[in-house]
Order: C-alpha cells, then structure tokens, then sequence
C-alpha cells in the first residue's frame, strides 16, 4: 500500500499553517501527512530525522533568520538527500525574493495572496518529480565519473579535429603519461593508423547518421611500446560541435544515459515537452529579444476541458493518455521558433514570438480543431480544449503575460469551454 505523501510546514503563524493543511487536505485528503514546525529549529530536527516528500517554507520568520536562509542551510547540509523545498510569502512583489529562490536551489515560489489548492499541487507534484529525476541525474553522473575516473579500460574523449579533451587514468597509465598530461595531443600521435576522416567515410557510406563502432587497431605508447587496441569509437553532436569517445569498451549506453537523464532535468516525463522551469529560462530570453527587437510577441494558455471528469470517469491511465496525445497536437500544430511547455496539470503555455494577434489566432484555432479530432478509443466523448491569447507588450514580464493569458482563458470556460478567447 502507497504511504501517504508527507509535508512539513515551516510558518511562525499558525494561522498561516492551518490555511496550508486546508489547501492541501482539499487536495490531497486522507493521502496525506502534513508537519507543523513553528520555528527553523524545529523544521531542521524534524527534516534530519524523517524522510519528507516535500517542506513548505515561508519566506519570514520570526526567530532570527528567514526561510530561505534556512532552506539553504538545508540544502548545503544534506545536499541531493534534502527534501524539495517550495517558498511562500504573503507579500506580492517578490521578484526579487523569487530570483534569489530559483538560484539557491529552491524547488519553486508561491505568493499567498495568489494561492489556490490547484495551484498547491501542481507546485508539489512538480517539486517532487524534478526532485526524483536530479537524483537521478546526480546517480547517473557519479556512475559514469566511476566508470569513467575508475574503469580499468583507458577512455579518451576529442574534439572534431582528433585532440584529446581527457583522459582517464588507465589511458594514461595505457600510454605512459604523467597525470593530466595527455590533454592537447593527437589521436594519431597515439594511434597513427586511427583517421577520423576515414572513420567518417565509412559510416557515411553505410548511411549511419551517428556512428559508433568498433574497431581492432595498433597504437604506441610513449616510450615506444606497441599496444594491441580493440576500441570502441562514438561520435556526438553538440549544436555546432562534434566529440568522439574512444575506449576499450563500449560505454555508449552510459553515455547516452547521462544524456538523457540531463534531458529529463528541463523536461516533463509524461509528455516529453518542456517543463515549467526550463520554459521560463527560455522564455525569459525572448522577452529580452522581443523589447530590443521590437518584435511582436504572443502568449498561448491552453487547458484541456473536463478533464477532472476524464480521470474521474476513466481512471488517471486514460488521463495520461489524454495528456499525451493533447502534446502531441500541440509539437507538430506549432512553427519551430515557438516555445511549448507542460505548465502544469492539464495546463499548457505557448510563447509565440514574431507573429501577428491574426497568425496567433491561426494558430490557436488549428490546434483547437485538430484537438477536437483526437480520438481515443477509450474516451468516447472526445476530447476538447480552451484558449486564452493575449499579446505580451513591449516591456510586460513574463509573470504579467501569463496572467493575462490565464484571464483569457478563464473567459474561454465561462463562455462555454471548446473556443479561443482573445484578451481585451
């Protein structure tokens, strides 16, 4: 039997923590263990000595400190083992309080003017899930350090033109090198008979776009020696960049492990697209180009409608589905320079810069149709889904915009769900 998830509350009023465990037992009810600690004292024994899926912090306290001074206590002190932390205050303006959060590791940041138990969990579900994939990825990173540092093949990563970027120990000891000393040399310093060109040539031939291979050839070691090498080479591209990989084994899977697990630290593991964090990185970045450019700029909120009543009716399997399929009409009806993400819940958001509100609007309209085409076999009633478009002036906030986006939204349900609500 699942346990139920655990919540510690780190307030000084209790008022304050009393609105939490409502919030959340709307949300959650029976499923659900919720912690009440009044000062930061507390809140760190309780944290050190239970396992806690996640801490709601408020930003001031009242016993010397403030909450995100102790959430990064916390995070220094246990590291990958802290619970996702999720800051709250009561004030509204808190840029700068949000900046200094997301930049000492805080999972997220919450007004309490603005909160609503909806809002509560998405922000916990999101915690909690970009908690698990960063363990994950720390895992995964130290794995491959281990094979890596300690493996007892010698393993060489170059760049495109054949230098070696680094190497483990057991490839310097391979070839008689000082520790750190082989970084700068050739490939065919160390195997004169090894040509990337040719390496090249020959997978383009047999049509491979990322060749790997392995291959039985003689190298030298510094003092003159002869080594009998079976190598395993792989090659990868970094935007622009090409590297190659060169060892005894093949360690490709560990490698592309590592990738992708780096991949799912700014992705949303259900639907594959971009999660919340990630989308406000990038699209902070074309708000900056959107006011130096001048170039118009369009925010797209988009939320699946009934779909409460999908899991409730179908079960949260069927759900998924729905979510998944809704993705997918999202990533093929929208133009390369758009920005897509997962927002949360049924909840999706569209950045759609250098359009017009009319190609915004074509846009929307598309999606919203091809949508209501999806058919799945075990929701027969179809699916729909609402929109709300606003366009993000020269010099709006990213927090602005989206809220306008939310208000058009919320006119699209209260209009009748299934249609495209341009703000006003």
């Amino acid at each position: 039997m699942k346990r139920p998830q655990k919540i510690l509350v780190l307030d000084d009023d209790e008022n304050d923590y009393l609105l939490m465990d409502y919030l959340l037992r709307q949300t959650y009810g029976a499923g659900i263990s919720i912690n009440w600690a009044g000062t930061s004292a507390t809140a760190s024994k309780l944290v050190k000595d239970d396992n806690y899926d996640v801490c709601l912090v408020d930003y001031y306290l009242n016993d010397g400190t403030n909450g995100l001074e102790w959430a990064q206590a916390m995070i220094s002190s246990l590291g990958p083992e802290c619970p996702p932390l999720i800051m709250l205050t009561g004030i509204e303006s808190c840029e700068t309080i949000d900046l200094n959060a997301s930049e000492s590791g805080i999972a997220d940041f919450i007004s309490k003017p603005e909160l609503t138990a909806k809002q509560l969990e998405h922000s916990i579900r999101y915690a909690i899930q970009t908690r698990h994939m960063l363990r994950e990825h720390l895992r995964c990173e130290m794995r491959f350090h281990l094979f890596f540092d300690h493996a007892y093949e010698g393993i060489l990563l170059l760049d495109q033109n054949g230098k070696v970027l680094q190497a483990n120990r057991s490839a310097e000891n391979m070839f008689c090198y000082e520790n750190g000393t082989m970084q700068g040399l050739y490939i065919h310093q160390l195997i004169n008979e090894f040509s990337l060109e040719y390496f090249l040539l020959n997978n383009q031939i047999a049509g491979q776009e990322t060749p790997s291979v392995m291959e039985r050839m003689v190298g030298k070691d510094q003092r003159g020696g002869v080594l009998d090498l079976e190598m395993a080479i792989n090659m990868a591209k970094a935007g622009d960049e090409i590297f190659y990989s060169i060892s005894l084994i093949d360690i490709k899977h560990h490698l592309a492990q590592q990738e992708e697990l780096a991949k799912l630290a700014h992705t949303d593991p259900l639907t594959g697209l971009m999660n919340r964090r990630h989308f406000r990185l990038l699209a902070d970045q074309e708000f900056s180009r959107a006011a130096r450019t001048q170039h118009q700029l369009f925010m797209m909120m988009l939320d699946i409608d009934h779909f409460k009543k999908v899991n409730d009716t179908h079960g949260h399997d069927v759900g998924d589905q729905a979510l998944v399929a809704v993705a997918e009409v999202l990533k093929n009806g929208i133009r390369n320079m758009d920005i897509l993400a997962r927002w949360g819940g049924e909840e999706f958001l569209v950045l759609l810069p250098e359009t017009s509100m009319a190609g915004a609007t074509l846009i929307a309209e598309r999606i919203r149709q091809q949508v209501s085409q999806i058919k799945l076999p075990k929701i027969p009633e179809g699916l729909t889904i609402s929109i709300g478009l606003c366009e993000a002036k020269p010099g709006m906030e990213l927090k602005a915009a989206t809220s306008l986006a939310d208000q058009a939204l919320y006119q699209a349900k209260t209009d009748g769900r299934n249609r495209v609500v341009h703000h006003q």
